[in-house]
């Protein structure tokens, strides 16, 4: 996200390009893992310049946003956040949608909704409760206080915490890891995690599903083969 004059701000053009730059890199077999950064601020949340117009068009713009956290949450590629600076309203909800959050010192959290009359979004509400609790989130996302890095790593709100301006190159380690994890792994697992909490029947239906087919695989021939020949493997997707 490189809109800095504006700290990042959620407008349309920004939804927009995020939108589409998630689908691009979704169906791009080249691709294994994603970050996502802000720069000096990660977002400051929806631009409240354009917060206006009609019940419809707010709505299909609500839309846009919801592919943006489907694509992150339940999308074939793994995404780490690297989060400096602000991460407030939106831009919190979407840091909160990705697989991992990793920030810097200068971090800081808040979801700022409540304070213009609004209810979290982005999928905050889905995503949140599954990093902290219900306890937890209810505080946050009623009291609408800012979190700084030091209290967000604490309460388990992001996963590492880095010395300044060193978010983003742990975040591009991190994404490496897990580009080199087996695709077909890190993609079915995602879209269960996205789909929780299911009934252990529907769980242990999908582990037959899903870990037949993996069985069968030309990744796990290469996993078995690698660790048979105590190397490194070298998966493919297939």
């Amino acid at each position: 996200m490189n809109l800095p004059e504006r700290r990042n701000a959620l407008g349309k053009s920004l939804y927009l390009a995020l939108g589409a730059a998630l689908a691009e890199l979704q169906d791009d077999e080249h691709v294994r893992a994603l970050v996502l950064n802000g720069g000096r601020h990660f977002c400051s949340g929806g631009d409240l310049a354009e917060l206006g117009g009609t019940p419809t068009e707010l709505r299909a713009a609500m839309h846009v946003g919801h592919r943006i956290v489907r694509s992150l949450t339940s999308g074939r590629l793994p995404v780490v956040a690297a989060v400096e600076g602000n991460a407030y309203g939106a831009g919190f909800s979407i840091a909160m949608a990705c697989d991992f959050a990793i920030a810097d010192q200068s971090a800081s959290f808040c979801a700022a909704f409540g304070r213009v009359a609004l209810v979290p979004d982005y999928g905050l509400l889905w995503s949140l409760p599954q990093r902290l609790g219900i306890r937890l989130t209810r505080e946050i996302v009623m009291l609408c206080e800012p979190i700084n890095a030091a209290r967000a790593l604490e309460i388990g709100l992001v996963d590492r915490l880095t010395g300044p301006g060193e978010a983003l190159q742990a975040a591009v380690a991190l994404a490496e890891r897990l580009a080199d994890a087996p695709p077909g792994t890190i993609a079915t697992t995602r879209a269960v995690l996205a789909r929780l909490p299911l009934s252990l029947d529907t769980l242990l239906a999908w582990e037959a599903d899903t870990q037949s087919a993996l069985l069968a695989s030309a990744d796990f021939a290469e996993g078995v083969a690698a660790f048979r020949e105590r190397r490194s493997p070298r998966f493919s997707g297939r």
